[in-house]
């Protein structure tokens, strides 16, 4: 049986994992692509215990690094896999600065420019399926006007955004690192989006759909990893009990077997079919609603997007997007 694929990354956990199961046994084949190759194999076994042989396979990939992600790149062309969509997952957070061989701070690195340049190399693989989609996984925490117990988004020159995080050279706060990531995923997303408007405007082709998803506060998936250890108990297995309670009168707290779907449906629902450039957050029970008022600031999004070709060294051979103004 053919099966559409879609292609996820950090597919092997968390929301990730319940994403890629609704997908799974919806018949499409899933390809999960993480660093941990163990637990993606897992998951992979897991997933075709529940639905069945060559339901799933999995990639290696380490987003912080613009080499390994080329390497996917490669990888998917040489199976010659058709992808029908994308869905960009994977996030961390962590507490220490950290930079990759390319001097970028690890969670800008790892959350915005890998997958910046993984969808942009597999652009034309999910044209060759157009109608195809593309899922970018934000975070409410981008919005300031959101209680979110994390710091307001604070981003200035890209530069120093890409060497700290932040927006000052020579200080570090993790958490504010990945809500910057965050906000650039959406900068991203709609930027994408214009870019591919502009294209399919000029080739009548099939559009390739964009659209930012926010899974809620969602204990036990994953993001707790670098939390002391008391933290990481209380992340996993008491706070999970406490949002399925809360989930029905507030919103924005989710739990994994009710963000896993909501992701899935992203990919899967046709009322979705040609809805592209919005966002769908927990707190509007995933339907469509505005982001923050900054994340639709066009300027910036150009900005970061040309600084993302820079970083990322994109190839005017390796997009269709790289000639594309928004």
């Amino acid at each position: 049986m053919k099966r559409d694929v879609a292609l996820l990354t950090g597919g092997n956990s968390g929301i990730g994992f319940e994403a890629a199961r609704g997908l799974a046994s919806a018949g499409w084949r899933v390809v999960i692509a993480s660093r941990n190759r163990e637990a993606s194999a897992e998951a992979v076994r897991r997933l075709e215990r529940e639905s069945g042989a060559g339901c799933a396979e999995e990639l290696g990939v380490d987003l912080s690094s613009p080499a390994s992600v080329r390497a996917l790149g490669k990888e998917i062309d040489s199976r010659g896999l058709s992808l029908g969509a994308l869905v960009c997952n994977a996030g961390l957070q962590v507490s220490r600065l950290q930079r990759t061989a390319e001097g970028h701070e690890l969670t800008f690195a790892a959350n915005h420019l890998g997958h910046f340049l993984l969808v942009n190399l597999l652009l034309e693989r999910l044209a060759a399926c157009a109608p195809a989609r593309v899922v970018v996984v934000a975070s409410g925490v981008h919005d300031p006007k959101l209680r979110t117990g994390m710091p307001k988004a604070a981003v200035g020159d890209l530069e120093t955004l890409a060497a700290t995080g932040g927006p000052r050279a020579g200080a570090f706060d993790g958490r504010l690192a990945y809500v910057n990531s965050k906000l650039c995923n959406l900068w991203f997303a709609y930027e994408l989006d214009r870019r591919l408007s502009v294209l399919a405007s000029r080739s009548g082709a099939p559009r390739i759909t964009v659209n930012g998803w926010e899974p809620g506060l969602v204990p036990a998936s994953g993001l707790a990893r670098e939390y002391p250890a008391a933290a990481r108990w209380v992340w996993n297995w008491v706070l999970p009990g406490v949002t399925r309670a809360l989930h029905p009168f507030l919103p924005g707290l989710s739990t994994l077997a009710l963000s896993g779907p909501a992701l899935a449906r992203m990919v899967l629902d046709p009322a979705l079919d040609g809805v592209s450039g919005k966002y769908f957050p927990s707190t509007a029970r995933w339907r469509e609603a505005p982001s923050s008022d900054f994340s639709y600031d066009r300027e910036r999004a150009r900005e970061l997007w040309e600084a993302s070709v820079a970083m990322t060294g994109l190839a005017a051979g390796e997009s269709p997007l790289r000639a594309v103004r928004g």
